[in-house]
């Protein structure tokens, strides 16, 4: 975990599906990324699963919100 006044990085967590859902599932957001929006929380969990959770790609937290 690395942490600043403002931020954490963390690892991804499957309590991480629902948020990364909201933002995935933008129709604005994936297809900009080459992705396509996702469709269910399912979907954004088996992302974190599949993809994420390399040791290699952090979440990023804003400590002011969590």
């Amino acid at each position: 975990m690395i942490q600043t006044p403002r931020l954490i990085f963390r690892p991804w967590a499957d309590s991480d599906a629902p948020a990364l859902f909201k933002y995935a599932s933008d129709p604005d957001v994936g297809p900009r990324a080459g992705w396509p929006p996702h469709q269910s929380v399912e979907e954004s969990l088996k992302v974190i699963h599949q993809f994420f959770s390399n040791g290699q790609t952090w979440a990023l937290v804003l400590k002011e919100s969590g």
